[in-house]
């Protein structure tokens, strides 16, 4: 029924609004912070030898930078985190996971051509994506609370700034997978590919929502609908 709620939604070239201006230009200084904060980490750390370390001759240069981005990270979270904002309204659609996400999760690790069962309907964020979200925001959580235990290492115990270190050492190896991923079903695939549109211009196609999130997609063709009867009338 939804299908015939829009009588030009079997077209490519039909798109459905995603994400706002806010969303995205949170989402891309995010981004550009981890990374930034991820290359220069790993130039601080213990991860080569100083021989062949490009940045060790900058060192005090490089840790300005990590530390200037950090700052960046958690101003942009704590101000989009407010009521109404972006990652508040993100966060109210990642943080409950419901049954069919959870029977999503376990389905999409069969290759399509040995799934018994077809992947349940998902809404404007599917599970993976949820569970990437939340994986993240938990790193970072962690990356703030072990990195300000190491920035004040000098006014504590040697084993709390030792195991801080550690610790975030170890979400540094956690995230990188997380990334890598994240970038490579945004890039790589042709399944996931369209949904960088959303990202980039704010819109998606309506077959591209039909196919990856049809639940979110039945939500928003009546909606699409009633703006086309609108549009109509007032012409």
């Amino acid at each position: 029924m939804a299908d015939r709620a829009v009588n030009t939604a079997s077209a490519p070239s039909v798109l459905v609004h995603r994400f706002s201006a806010a969303d995205r230009v949170v989402h891309w200084t995010i981004a550009a912070c981890i990374l930034a904060l991820l290359a220069t980490g790993l130039s601080l750390g213990q991860f080569m030898p100083n021989s062949i370390n490009p940045v060790i001759a900058h060192r005090d240069v490089v840790r300005s930078v990590h530390l200037d981005a950090s700052v960046i990270l958690i101003m942009i979270v704590v101000l989009a985190l407010g009521r109404g904002a972006p990652l508040n309204a993100l966060w109210h659609d990642v943080e409950m996971f419901t049954r069919d996400d959870w029977a999503w999760l376990r389905r999409i690790a069969v290759p399509a051509r040995w799934r018994r069962e077809p992947l349940p309907p998902q809404g404007r964020f599917n599970a993976g994506q949820k569970l990437n979200t939340v994986l993240t925001a938990a790193a970072v959580v962690g990356f703030v609370a072990t990195g300000g235990l190491m920035w004040q290492g000098g006014h504590l115990a040697s084993s709390l700034s030792s195991a801080a270190s550690q610790w975030h050492d170890w979400l540094t190896f956690l995230i990188i997978p997380l990334i890598a991923g994240h970038i490579a079903v945004a890039l790589l695939f042709r399944s996931t590919r369209p949904a960088m549109r959303g990202m980039l211009l704010g819109a998606v196609r309506l077959d591209f929502a039909r196919r990856r999130h049809a639940r979110w997609a039945d939500e928003v063709a009546p909606i699409m609908a009633a703006d086309s009867r609108q549009e109509s009338t007032s012409g």
